[in-house]
């Protein structure tokens, strides 16, 4: 260790009497030379670059002989390379129009910057203008109008895009980045969504491979791939805030109109040309729809017998109604479930964090770590109704950069916390209750013969005060003692469930 510490004091050293030169310029529309501002002006072949101000204007500090060629580009102009001879160079640039944008720059295709006419594979780019004037609520609930893409809308919180006709709930076989960071979650092997991504005010461009994309990015990559890109804090800084409000549930009878509220703030500072930080905070919350399906769909009962009155009804909106039992002279009959409403929380939220932090070694190399925190409430429709509340997803990521080159680590993490499955959460309620003949509630192992034995004794008119024959009557001894929907009882025997975790919860 000894023999280092001179080494590093000379590189040090070598560093202090370099000299750093001041590019400074100004960038203006060749229609009308009217300045341009959040221009990209960057050193080719290097990472060293900045963006013009709402005056046009810009500064760059470079460490590095000259000459160097300065590659100028803005979202609808054409892109120009200038080149600067001398550090007092003054730089003026005008840059023409771009109606059509077929010179778009991509990066998904080969994982190096391309021209996009160059790419082997068709890719779908939503630029930063096209972020901005998107009329969607969120940038990603835009992304279904790019060529190739479909959306399943699970919940206000929760949106799955999907590709080449394989539009599910939950598409697996479709992969997602963020920055070049996996973000579906290990638990449900894919994404929910943005429910855990970035916010719109941190998006620079999304681009997608609408059809395989196994061979750069494996398996998972089968349907098809979207890479998010965030904004680095040299380009954009300052400070940001963005508000977004709306209704929804308008001339609903089982629902009073809500307010809909998004909230972002960015901010992002460079000091120096060498050290660069960004912050991100956003908070999506609203109360989402209610499924109120009640049509019986019981396999077990012919079409024409389904509906209200039937002993064997299997609501769609309903759980619990699922158990039943084909009782000797009677039939099929099943449990009295709960609906929906009284067992999923419409209330939900996003709450997505995020800090990072740059560091350019040299003009070549950057270093960058980066921490994202999410945490949100979901309705989630796959084999059942899922809530999946509170879960939180939490990723990091340290990433070496130049510019041919990355190496790049990360690790994703999860908690389901509070999540659960509406239809097993019925269930377990439907047992906590059960009463036998004699009034005594029994174990939760034993409710479900419990419950029908009373049914049966009802309905045979061995039951004292029970109309023998009476399917109404039968359910109602059966369901003596049942915890109702509101009620204190109802609310512990959920909150207990939701709480145990594993096989004997919900």
């Amino acid at each position: 260790m000894k023999r280092l510490i001179p080494f590093f004091l000379l590189l040090y050293s070598v560093n202090l009497l370099a000299q750093v030169s001041k590019i400074t310029g100004k960038i203006t529309s060749a229609d009308d030379v009217t300045p341009i501002n959040s221009v990209s002006i960057k050193v080719k072949d290097k990472i060293t670059g900045t963006t013009s101000n709402s005056n046009g204007t810009f500064s760059l500090n470079y460490n590095g002989k000259f000459p160097i060629t300065l590659i100028i580009s803005a979202v609808g102009f054409e892109t120009r390379e200038t080149e600067v001879t001398s550090p007092n160079q003054e730089i003026s640039v005008s840059l023409n129009p771009q109606t059509v944008m077929l010179n778009e720059v991509v990066s998904s295709a080969a994982r190096v910057s391309q021209n996009i006419l160059q790419s082997p594979v068709s890719i779908e780019k939503m630029s930063l203008q096209a972020i901005k004037e998107n009329p969607s609520f969120t940038f990603y609930d835009g992304l279904q109008s790019l060529k190739g893409m479909e959306a399943v809308t699970s919940s206000i919180t929760y949106k799955q895009v999907n590709t080449r006709g394989f539009n599910t709930t939950g598409n697996s076989r479709f992969l997602q980045l963020v920055d070049g960071v996996d973000n579906q979650t290990p638990g449900l092997n894919f994404a929910v969504g943005n429910l855990f991504g970035a916010s719109d005010i941190d998006i620079e461009s999304a681009e997608v491979i609408p059809g395989a994309a196994s061979a750069l990015y494996g398996p998972v990559a089968f349907n098809g791939l979207l890479s998010l890109k965030s904004k680095d804090p040299f380009t954009y800084q300052g400070l940001s805030l963005q508000v977004k409000t709306g209704i929804n549930h308008i001339n609903e009878s089982f629902e009073d109109p809500k307010g809909l509220y998004d909230f972002a703030l960015r901010y992002a500072k460079a000091f120096n040309d060498k050290f660069a930080f960004k912050v991100n905070a956003s908070y999506l919350t609203g109360v989402d729809w209610n499924a109120n399906d009640y049509t019986d769909v019981s396999a077990s009962t012919a079409p024409n017998l389904r509906g209200a009155n039937n002993p064997a009804r299997d609501a769609l909106n309903i759980y619990g109604d699922e158990v039943s039992r084909n009782l000797t002279g009677i039939g099929v009959v099943s449990r009295t479930g709960y609906e929906e409403k009284d067992l999923m929380n419409y209330n939900v939220y996003s709450l997505k964090l995020n800090a990072a932090l740059h560091y350019r070694i040299s003009d070549d190399i950057e270093a960058i770590y980066q921490y994202n925190f999410g945490r949100g409430t979901a309705s989630y429709t796959g084999s059942s109704r899922f809530d999946l509340n509170n879960f939180v997803l939490q990723t990091h990521r340290a990433e070496l950069r130049g510019s041919d080159f990355f190496v790049r680590s990360y690790v994703v993490s999860e908690n389901s916390h509070d999540s659960y499955n509406t239809r097993s959460l019925a269930q377990f309620i439907n047992r906590d209750w059960v009463k036998d003949l004699n009034g005594n509630t029994v174990a939760t192992t034993a409710a479900d013969d419990t419950w029908f034995t009373r049914y049966a004794a009802a309905f045979n008119g061995t039951a004292s005060g029970v109309s023998a024959a009476n399917h109404a009557a039968a359910r109602t001894f059966a369901d003596q003692g049942r915890f109702v929907p509101g009620t204190a009882e109802f609310d512990q025997s959920k909150d207990a469930s939701i709480h145990n975790y594993g096989l004997s919860g919900a």
